[in-house]
């Protein structure tokens, strides 16, 4: 997993961002979670690639899990999301191709754009599976690689060439990592897109 460089540690770091998680992303997920009739109240949840904590924030007022864990590969992301102070809710460094927790430990797993940094994304997709219950959920929106390869063009960010991948590469991933897809949403065209997944 790769760390953010300046440029995007202060894209993922501002009010925008956090706008957008809130008004956008985060509703999708909810909406593909409702029309699918899971519910994660009261549930343990993951949220794998923290970054400041936010997302964290959104899970445990939406959800209320029993157990609420973020994890993120930059220490700044982690002390910025244990500064929150939400309740319940632990935050530390680690890996997504390398997740410290036992085997089927969550019953969902959030992942907000976080695999396209990953030059390992499918072995991501693997602990992601391996964490979660069987028939957990995994949740997560991505971006598509050529959006990636724009990006890296227009703001000079470097993404691993390895994480630019195409949509059906990156359903194949899920389905190989025995991750189910249960339903998607645009979120920009197709340059991004919101995914549920469970594991089968």
């Amino acid at each position: 997993m790769a760390r953010l460089n300046t440029i995007e540690f202060l894209a993922m770091n501002n009010p925008a961002r956090r706008a957008l998680q809130r008004n956008f992303e985060f509703p999708k997920f909810v909406e593909m979670l409702s029309e699918a009739g899971i519910n994660l109240r009261g549930k343990k949840i993951l949220d794998a690639g923290c970054g400041s904590g936010y997302g964290l924030e959104l899970i445990q007022k939406e959800f209320k899990p029993s157990r609420l864990v973020g994890f993120d590969l930059m220490p700044e992301q982690v002390e910025r999301a244990n500064k929150r102070g939400i309740p319940g809710a632990q935050a530390r460094v680690g890996d997504i191709t390398k997740i410290d927790e036992p085997d089927g430990s969550f019953d969902a797993v959030f992942v907000f754009g976080i695999l396209h940094h990953v030059p390992a994304w499918r072995e991501g997709l693997r602990e992601i599976a391996r964490v979660l219950s069987p028939g957990g959920v995994f949740l997560n929106e991505e971006i598509h690689g050529t959006a990636v390869r724009m990006q890296d063009r227009l703001f000079g960010t470097s993404h691993p060439r390895e994480a630019a991948f195409s949509w059906p590469e990156y359903r194949d991933g899920m389905r190989e990592a025995g991750l189910e897809v249960l339903a998607e949403r645009q979120l920009v065209w197709e340059a991004a897109r919101s995914f549920l997944a469970r594991k089968r």
